[in-house]
């Protein structure tokens, strides 16, 4: 069984953003809405980038440019559209947008660590190091 080095390191990270999502969640209608909302979005793009620029790349290389990909970039684009979205939302927009946000970021979670993630680490066990030093040094995104 290879080792789970990327699975780990990218669900650890999920973990962090379910948290994040959720004090983004419980500020709506507060003072701190705006606040949690930036933070939650800037941890969410960052995550989407080392996914899209270290992680997808050598994952296209091995396998080509189809298969899960497909579908996790068309869910990374559906999830920043929702936050562009919210960018001022209030009260019940601010609800709703996390209503939706929820279900689309847990179900995108689980299809990543169910299916992407066990095949990186089967499929990029060679370069797993690499890889995972390129997603820890990568810089963080500011909109």
């Amino acid at each position: 069984m290879p080792d789970r080095i990327l699975s780990s390191f990218l669900t650890n990270q999920h973990r962090e953003l379910d948290r994040l999502m959720e004090d983004a969640e419980n500020a709506c209608g507060t003072p701190r809405a705006g606040e949690t909302l930036a933070a939650f979005s800037e941890a969410m793009e960052h995550h989407l980038e080392i996914e899209e620029r270290v992680l997808f790349p050598e994952f296209a290389q091995r396998t080509g440019p189809g298969g899960p990909l497909v579908v996790m970039r068309e869910e990374h684009d559906a999830i920043r559209s929702l936050l562009a979205e919210g960018r001022g939302a209030k009260d019940a927009a601010c609800r709703a947008l996390f209503d939706t946000l929820t279900i689309l970021v847990s179900q995108h979670h689980l299809k990543e660590e169910n299916v992407l993630y066990p095949m990186s680490d089967t499929l990029l066990a060679d370069c797993a190091d690499g890889l995972l030093l390129a997603m820890k040094e990568a810089p963080v995104v500011h909109e």
